[in-house]
This record gives structure tokens, sequence and C-alpha cells, in this order.
């Protein structure tokens, strides 16, 4: 059975490491399967907003863009024909990383340079069913209030981080089949009031 952590803390005060967490509640006869922690595989990927786009001088289907990421203004060649200047987007800097192991780094796009990416939903390990608006093949638009949010951690702004416990439940311990049950477990094995 998968628990988020977020939903657990409604039933007590967890205020520990989640895999300390988690071995704290296999040692008092919970067992945990495993402990997936989304969000930490985005990491130096901030909101910006387009304020720029040019029409490539080698290509015909690359554009380059201007982008303010709260702290500076950068350039970045995109082959994506959804946005539009003004639009808010998730840009991945230069030595960011991104779900399945993606590095991003500076480069060159048919001889012009570019200093991050544009990302789309699936890029960065989301689900198009999740974010009403968007779509499967494009970049992903964010909300036009978030523009007070440029330069910050698409992580924190999309509330991206989740912690997710996933017990395995043995025939004799059926008053763990509820998040309610396993709050109760973890207020008890923690020591912290239900």
């Amino acid at each position: 059975m998968k628990a988020s952590i977020e939903w657990l803390k409604e039933y007590s005060d967890i205020d520990i490491d989640t895999v300390k967490l988690g071995d704290i509640l296999t040692m008092t006869g919970s067992k945990v399967e495993t402990i997936e922690q989304k969000g930490n595989d985005i990491k130096n990927v901030v909101v910006g907003k387009i304020l720029e786009i040019k029409k490539h001088p080698d290509s015909d289907h690359l554009v380059i863009t201007k982008v303010d990421i709260g702290n500076e203004k950068v350039q970045i060649v995109t082959g994506a024909n959804n946005i539009n200047e003004g639009d808010i987007i998730p840009i991945a800097k230069d030595g960011s990383s991104l779900p399945a192991g993606i590095k991003i780094k500076k480069g060159l796009l048919r001889g012009v340079e570019s200093c991050g990416m544009m990302c789309s939903v699936g890029e960065l390990g989301l689900n198009v069913s999740d974010y009403e608006g968007q779509i499967e093949n494009g970049i992903m638009i964010l909300d036009p209030k978030l523009e007070n949010e440029l330069g910050k951690d698409i992580v924190e702004v999309l509330d991206l981080k989740e912690d997710i416990i996933d017990f395995e439940i043995t025939p004799n311990r059926s008053d763990c089949l509820s998040i309610e049950g396993l709050g109760r477990e973890v207020a008890v094995s923690i020591r912290k009031e239900f």
C-alpha cells in the first residue's frame, strides 16, 4: 500500500527524513517495500518568461529566444512551435538535471549559443493529464500569474516534491489497510501524538 508523507503528516508531526522514517517503521514491524522521492531528480530548473523570439538565421524550424529567469536573461534556441513572447515557462539552466538522468549543458545549435532548454511536461517527468491545457509535444506553458516567481525553483513553484512510502501489509496488520491506520502506526513509531 502506498502512502504519501504529506498525507501521513495530517495525522502526526513527522519531523524526520523519509528514509529514516522508513527504517523506523520497518524496525517496528511495518515492512517498507520502497521509498519513492519525486522531484529530487529535477535540479536547477526555474520559472522563466520569454521576452523575445527571433527566427534562426540558419534554420527553418528553429528560433532564438531571450528569456528572463529572474536574476539574468539567457538566450535559448528551440524548435518548439507552441511558444509566444510573454509566456511563462520552465527553464532548465546550464548544468541542470532532469528525470531519466538527462543533463543540460550550454551548447551551439546551428552556430548559435543556447544557454539551457525550455521544458515540456514530459521532460519534467509529469503527466499531461495532470496539467489542464498542456500538450504532449510542446513546451509547458505556466499560469501567467507566476510572472512574479521568475527565477524560482520549479519544484517548489509547482509543488512537485513528494515522498511516497510503499508498505507491505501483512494479514495480521489489517489495522494498516487505510491511510488513517498507517498514520496511527507512524505516530506510535516516532512517539508523536496522533
